[in-house]
């Protein structure tokens, strides 16, 4: 732990001190899907500027604003996310673990219609080239709206700021860690009331989410480093939120086996962030040197 400064641990504090305030409204009754959980998701990055402003830093300092130098990273943030969850599914209907809602996807004469999905040209038959595009277009911009409403309010301290502190050289495993396990656990309160794993909101809680995190926190934070680009942590959190409804909408609710499409979701986040964290060690030869802070 001698590699995780006083700068971090302080921020972490006044991150879980300014949560209790959206979590308390949250657990007295206004529940997970009210106004508060977005007052939630600010609170690191008003713990953030805090800190900055303690420190005497600019608010932006350190940061890549923009997102045109880092199109290819933003691409992979947005796409990732959906293929992991389009591969989740598919898995676990082939399996055997869970069944599309009926009527979901209809597919005539060529043309493909889906149901309870927005779209912004339509949900009507459309030809597969329209349709495709169509589909991609509505996700994309549904990620758009959701990391800059919500994800950027986490990821503008947990990587903008923690990541700076804890893990600015991906040699520094210990601050990746360090940094989902924290980031996992800071859910727990909502996770206990329901949210994100409701069959076994303990194991969830305690276990499940912690390990989900650090996943993305090598994935997200190894992704950020390349440039310190904000959008790139920003866009994959979206796209993994966002993502993650396509499951709810087509699977029927009481078909789906959730001990093997956890399983499916978990084992494939662990290759990619293995895949992603092994090939930047190798690339850069980061695990044969000393860590080296670049904050």
């Amino acid at each position: 732990m001698k590699n995780l400064n006083n700068q971090g641990w302080k921020f972490v504090g006044l991150t879980l001190l300014i949560s209790t305030i959206p979590y308390y409204f949250i657990i007295a009754g206004a529940g997970i899907e009210s106004s508060f959980t977005l007052l939630l998701m600010w609170a690191p990055a008003l713990a953030g500027i805090i800190m900055r402003l303690i420190n005497r830093e600019g608010l932006f300092t350190g940061l890549d604003w923009n997102p045109l130098k880092s199109w290819r990273l933003l691409l992979a943030a947005v796409l990732i996310p959906l293929a992991i969850e389009l591969a989740t599914l598919v898995g676990t209907m082939w399996l055997g673990g869970a069944e599309l809602v009926q009527d979901f996807m209809s597919i005539e004469g060529g043309k493909i219609s889906i149901r309870g999905t927005a779209m912004l040209f339509g949900t009507g038959l459309q030809a597969w080239y329209i349709f495709i595009p169509n589909y991609l277009l509505s996700y994309f911009t549904g990620v758009l709206y959701y990391s800059l409403l919500f994800a950027f309010g986490e990821e503008y301290c947990w990587r903008g700021y923690l990541q700076k502190q804890w893990a600015s050289d991906n040699s520094k495993t210990i601050g990746f860690v360090a940094i989902g396990i924290i980031w996992g656990l800071w859910h727990l309160p909502g996770i206990l009331f329901g949210h994100n794993f409701p069959e076994y909101p303990l194991l969830g809680g305690l276990v499940l989410m912690p390990l989900l995190c650090t996943m993305f926190s090598f994935t997200f934070g190894i992704f950020f480093n390349r440039r310190y680009a904000i959008w790139v942590p920003t866009i994959f959190h979206g796209a993994v939120n966002i993502s993650g409804e396509i499951s709810n909408i087509a699977l029927a609710e009481g078909s789906i086996v959730k001990p093997l499409y956890d399983s499916i979701y978990f084992g494939l986040w662990i290759i990619v962030a293995t895949v992603i964290a092994g090939k930047h060690f190798i690339r850069t030869g980061a695990w044969k040197r000393a860590p080296e802070s670049r904050a």
